[in-house]
């Protein structure tokens, strides 16, 4: 079971695909014929301006379809009809070579196409004029549904289409993939007005476009095509929690609210955005197993690029956030390019969104000022985090930001230290508090179930026998010794993978490293700490794959592909492997723990609650609370709402594993994860929730359904919700 968190909309995608089609920046492709190839309509359409033309009812033309095939574009491409479905163009099928532009014209009616593009055909740049012979060969295909743009995506979503979705469902899921809306997917993005689009479909076509090539080229003549084609183009790339974040729902498909009412207030809860390795862990202990291989000799020829790949991350983590506005100190753990990206578009969407609200909010700020409340954990990402969210406000809202004086110092700690102004390490940081700095004794503090809730959890964490012994086996099992084997083959020789294998070679994170930055003005020396070790194959393979899924959030930084280290199945194998442990110590966890690894999430529960009850009380001060915090809090913060397909416990004598739990990490807290929820009121004061999970619209706990307006499918009641969760309103 994959959960696929985008079935909302699918009739409305496919409304918007169809929408999109003919003219603008699109491909179209035009087709005339006779007989049953048009007599079910005199026009024909299909999605994404994909095919557009008219059919004459009696015309004696043969059929004919056009195209283009795009990545930048392929000149001298062979495009046939595919007829028997075998990926290739066999003789007798209808076939046509690609002229300068890309485009084609085939003697065949509309069907399923396909691109065989070889070594003789020419890849033509048109944002530069350059043209350049095509080095590997490509094939691509395009649906039934959309023949006319043959790309990086459509073959994508023909890989989808063969996985089990629909067509819309496939083209929803590869565009969310791809961060664009799905009305743009199937065109011809080189025409594509909108530069942010064209952007995100640029770099999206060329990193698929990457995979083919070198799936092709490793699986040769007597491979199974479909598969391999497949498995490069399908968009599930495993990278779990640290996959970079992309809004799960296009925002022109939101359910209006009901007659009457308007938005008030919103409450945001968020992950920091994509960042760089925490520490020198993962790359070292893997940079020194490779240099035994290069000094053994045993590197194979995919082996040899690894090492310096492995130091380009290592130098980008060590000089990470230099030189770069709002991150003060540069390294390990902090934000990259492209969470600081997460974040700004998140705030300009959350501005979209509900435009008219905003507006109002900043016209009003001279007259009659509403705060945009803003707290964090008061670690650095994500303080930064919300930083590049509240500078991306407008101007008219800058000035409401505030953020609340932190909690003073517990006397029960002998603490003098003081938290600057906006953090709250007790509501987003709940999973560490420690005794030095968060002790509360009285049980009258508000805080003291919170403070016993956080040890109770940490003490779990370290020392519950059932939790150790679930994680135990993850990467010393036979599986993981068989996928940490088919890793390390492609890198070394068999004989120095027996050696890790048998026990004579193991590695650790140890040595120590410096970097400067390129001006001369910026020097980290760090040394590693010897506790992250290669003790066997699947810690081996565990640790590849930890630089596989940081790789895409450092891609502005390092600018290392690491997708052909990691084949899909074994990078299947080791998210799963994750998402176990996580769902362990992190997730809904085990049956009879009870509440074990989520009841200390309550304060941010009720957090949101009494900033609803506040306005329900005609408390307007606060027009938005914004809270960015850590996987370790989206996690639990997520099983305490009992939010569906998220709290699914497995008892202790059972093991989790995909097949039988739909909790995802991927799902429940990539990059940048968040929650939001829009407040809405009309003029006889009754209030409205509505809740995006990463942006898509989603229910609160069944057991709230009751909550839900009659005639809507995601506007909740406040007071019904609110007694569905059990939640007392403070005292005012």
């Amino acid at each position: 079971m994959r959960l696929h968190p985008l079935a909302a909309g699918a009739a409305s995608t496919l409304a918007l695909l169809l929408a999109a089609c003919g003219g603008g920046s699109h491909g179209n492709v035009t087709f005339t014929g006779t007989g049953s190839s048009s007599s079910s309509a005199g026009t024909a359409t299909s999605p994404a301006g994909a095919a557009t033309g008219t059919a004459p009812a009696a015309s004696t033309a043969a059929p004919t379809t056009s195209g283009v095939v795009v990545g930048s574009y392929f000149r001298n491409a062979k495009v046939c009809l595919d007829t028997n479905a075998n990926l290739r163009c066999d003789d007798g099928e209808p076939t046509a070579r690609t002229g300068d532009d890309g485009r084609f014209t085939l003697a065949a009616a509309p069907g399923a196409l396909l691109a065989e593009i070889g070594t003789d055909a020419v890849e033509f740049e048109p944002a530069t004029g350059t043209a350049r012979p095509v080095a590997q060969r490509l094939v691509l295909r395009a649906p039934k549904e959309a023949p006319g743009v043959l790309s990086a995506f459509s073959t994508a979503v023909v890989a989808e289409m063969e996985g089990g979705l629909a067509f819309s469902a496939a083209v929803a899921k590869v565009a969310l993939a791809t961060g664009v809306p799905a009305a743009k997917l199937l065109g011809d993005f080189n025409r594509e007005a909108d530069a942010t689009d064209q952007a995100a479909l640029k770099a999206g076509s060329d990193e698929t476009l990457g995979r083919i090539r070198r799936a092709l080229a490793d699986a040769g003549s007597g491979a199974d095509l479909r598969a391999t084609l497949a498995a490069a183009a399908l968009t599930d790339r495993y990278y779990q929690t640290k996959a970079p974040y992309r809004p799960q729902q296009d925002v022109s498909s939101y359910e209006a609210a009901p007659a009457g009412f308007s938005p008030v207030a919103v409450q945001l809860v968020a992950r920091h955005g994509s960042r760089g390795l925490s520490s020198l862990k993962y790359d070292l202990a893997v940079y020194n197993m490779w240099a035994k291989a290069q000094a053994d000799g045993a590197l194979t020829p995919l082996g040899q690029q690894l090492g310096a790949d492995v130091l380009a991350i290592m130098k980008a983590n060590f000089l990470l956030g230099y030189g770069v506005a709002g991150i003060s100190t540069p390294g390990y753990g902090n934000e990259t390019q492209l969470g600081i990206q997460e974040h700004t578009q998140l705030a300009r969407r959350m501005l979209q969104r509900q435009s008219a609200f905003w507006k109002q909010v900043g016209d009003a700020a001279g007259s009659a000022p509403r705060q945009i409340v803003t707290v964090t954990s008061g670690v650095d990402r994500a303080v930064d985090s919300g930083n590049f969210f509240v500078q991306s406000l407008k101007p008219a809202l800058a000035g409401l930001v505030s953020y609340p004086p932190a909690p003073a110092p517990y006397p029960d700690t002998g603490s003098a230290v003081a938290q600057p102004a906006g953090t709250d390490r007790f509501l987003l940081y709940f999973h560490k508090l420690v005794k030095a700095t968060d002790l509360v004794t009285s049980t009258a503090d508000a805080r003291y179930t919170t403070y016993q809730d956080s040890q109770a959890y940490q003490k779990y964490k370290a020392a519950d026998a059932d939790l150790l012994a679930k994680q135990a086996g993850l990467f010393t099992s036979d599986a993981a010794r068989a996928a940490g084997r088919a890793l390390l083959r492609r890198l070394f020789t068999q004989s120095f993978v027996d050696r890790i294998d048998n026990g004579s070679y193991a590695f650790a994170n140890t040595g120590s490293y410096t970097y400067t930055s390129s001006d001369g003005k910026f020097s980290s020396t760090l040394p590693g700490d010897g506790k992250t070790t290669i003790k066997g194959l699947g810690d081996a393979g565990a640790l590849l794959y930890e630089l596989y899924v940081i790789a895409p959030a450092m891609k502005a930084e390092a600018g290392v592909d690491f997708t052909p280290y990691m084949p899909v199945e074994q990078a299947k194998f080791f998210a799963e492997a994750n998402d176990t442990s996580d769902f362990y110590d992190k997730g809904p966890g085990i049956t009879e723990k009870g509440e074990a690894t989520y009841k200390m999430a309550q304060i941010l529960v009720d957090d949101l609650f009494n900033e609803v009850d506040a306005i329900a009380r005609g408390d307007l001060s606060h027009a938005a609370k914004l809270r960015f915090a850590h996987a370790e809090i989206m996690i639990p913060f997520a099983s305490r709402m009992g939010l569906k397909n998220v709290l699914q416990q497995v008892p202790v004598a059972q093991t989790y594993a995909w097949a039988n739990n739909p909790w995802r990490g991927e799902y429940v807290s990539p990059m940048a994860a968040n929650m939001q929820w829009d407040v809405y009121r009309n003029g006889a004061g009754t209030l409205l929730v509505k809740m995006l999970y990463n942006e898509r619209e989603t229910d609160f706990k069944a057991g709230c359904d009751g909550a839900r307006v009659s005639g809507t499918q995601h506007f909740y009641d406040w007071e019904k919700l609110k007694a569905c969760y059990g939640h007392v309103a403070k005292a005012s």
